[in-house]
């Protein structure tokens, strides 16, 4: 019985080919080529279709006879038919999960806004002038400002609507170690370049009876 590497020999010699050319033209290595001829392994069913068509063999004359090459073809055929099988039923789940995802993101756009620029905005009251006397503010109900994520900018802005001057002092979690103190004018900006991101801070604010509106970047 005559195995596909000895065909592979008589059909290449017949087009006066080389080991070395036939490999360059299967993208495989020379070596290759000769253990396929003297029967070492076998090529692959993509080379085997690459060899038919070099050759000008059909398949079933390179193949005929040889049980166990036709018997990893076969294997290969499943395989492949099963591939195909999973491909079709992983890329349409694949494009629903992206479109429910995208709709979600198009129905809530602020999460995606705030994810990529956070911002948050603190409503201040002064009810009388108190002199020295300041109070801590809150964000989002905690009594500490935290920048945890990595598009904040890191800034205060005192809003134009605001009553007037605010004055700002951003302590360490202790309280007492003070980390930034300022006043802030009316429709001005304060980048906070001694803050830390993911780090909680205590702010303190004091100012003269009114409104006041902040926003963090």
């Amino acid at each position: 019985m005559v195995a596909i590497g000895e065909r592979i020999k008589k059909f290449r010699n017949e087009k006066k080919i080389t080991q070395q050319e036939l490999s360059e033209q299967l993208h495989v290595s020379r070596s290759a080529i000769s253990n396929w001829e003297i029967g070492r392994n076998y090529p692959d069913l993509d080379s085997v279709i690459l060899l038919s068509d070099i050759l000008e063999i059909s398949l079933d004359k390179l193949l005929r006879e040889d049980e166990i090459m036709v018997k990893e073809v076969s294997e290969e055929q499943r395989k492949n038919v099963k591939r195909k099988r999973l491909l079709q039923i992983i890329i349409p789940l694949f494009i629903l999960s992206l479109l429910v995802t995208a709709f979600l993101l198009y129905q809530d756009v602020s999460k995606v806004h705030n994810f990529f620029s956070p911002s948050t905005v603190e409503m201040v009251t002064v009810e009388e002038d108190n002199g020295n006397q300041s109070q801590i503010l809150e964000f989002d109900s905690q009594p500490y400002l935290n920048f945890n994520g990595l598009f904040w900018k890191k800034s205060i802005v005192n809003h134009a609507n605001s009553d007037g001057e605010i004055q700002i002092t951003i302590f360490e979690e202790d309280g007492q170690t003070v980390v930034e103190e300022f006043s802030l004018n009316a429709g001005s900006e304060k980048e906070l370049e001694n803050v830390k991101g993911n780090t909680n801070y205590i702010v303190k604010v004091k100012a003269a009876k009114g409104s006041y509106i902040l926003t963090l970047l």
